[in-house]
């Protein structure tokens, strides 16, 4: 089933990286300025009214794009190409149903370099526009992996020498307190229920950012940007 998504960034971002828009709709002034884009593109100039229409909103900066169904990459596919890889680095994420903080997530995944992000086909919110919108660009260069189950992922990735790092808050190591130069599965959950109990208990790691507020709670978005960050200077230290 196709899709629209919609936005500058986002869409050229899927030009440069993965072209399978089947219609760019695009005003008239943007096909003039963009025009050196869109040579291997199939694009339609279209009334603002329109791409209102298409995109369902007004915030599409005169770029909508139809495509096809954002495609997934299956677990077996991203661990061969990581074999070789010296610690690999890959994100889980266990009931984030926020397309905005999955967007945002993604964001700093590519800003670090992990190399994927798996999520669970019933527990989490899928690739689409709004995701893609809030992602600037980065659901084109991450890999995000759908998988039936997540705790029999991690008994896979545990097979294959992954050490699995859980985000509690509660009856946990302060997080920059771990030595993450291993093969690394870093797990988020939603701010609301945190991570599945069968996820924590097969866990190797659990870890905590310590917050002396009064409200004691940041967005998973921030959260996981925090974590993922304190892995990339243990592993790149000044």
């Amino acid at each position: 089933m196709a899709q629209f998504i919609y936005g500058k960034n986002v869409v050229i971002a899927r030009i440069k990286e993965n072209n399978d828009i089947d219609t760019l709709y695009l005003t008239k002034e943007n096909k003039e300025k963009f025009s050196s884009s869109l040579r291997n593109v199939n694009y339609e100039v279209a009334s603002k009214s329109k791409l209102d229409t298409l995109a369902r909103t007004t915030y599409h900066q005169g770029f909508v794009a139809k495509i096809k169904e954002y495609p997934y990459y299956e677990l077996a596919e991203v661990l061969n190409s990581l074999k070789g890889k010296e610690n690999p680095l890959l994100l889980m994420l266990d009931g984030i149903k926020d397309p905005h903080n999955f967007g945002a997530i993604l964001r700093t995944c590519d800003a670090i370099g992990v190399d994927g992000v798996i999520i669970d086909k019933d527990r989490s919110c899928p690739l689409n526009s709004t995701v893609a919108r809030t992602s600037t660009g980065a659901i084109e260069t991450v890999k995000v992996i759908k998988v039936s189950n997540l705790t029999n992922t991690i008994q896979k990735l545990k097979k294959e020498g992954y050490w699995i790092v859980a985000a509690e808050a509660d009856e946990a190591k302060d997080y920059r307190d771990i030595d993450y130069k291993i093969p690394l599965v870093v797990v988020v959950g939603s701010e609301g229920e945190g991570i599945s109990r069968l996820v924590r208990e097969n866990s190797d790691f659990r870890v905590k950012i310590p917050m002396i507020g009064s409200v004691n709670s940041l967005n998973v978005s921030i959260a996981t940007a925090l974590i993922l960050y304190e892995v990339y200077n243990n592993r790149f230290p000044i």
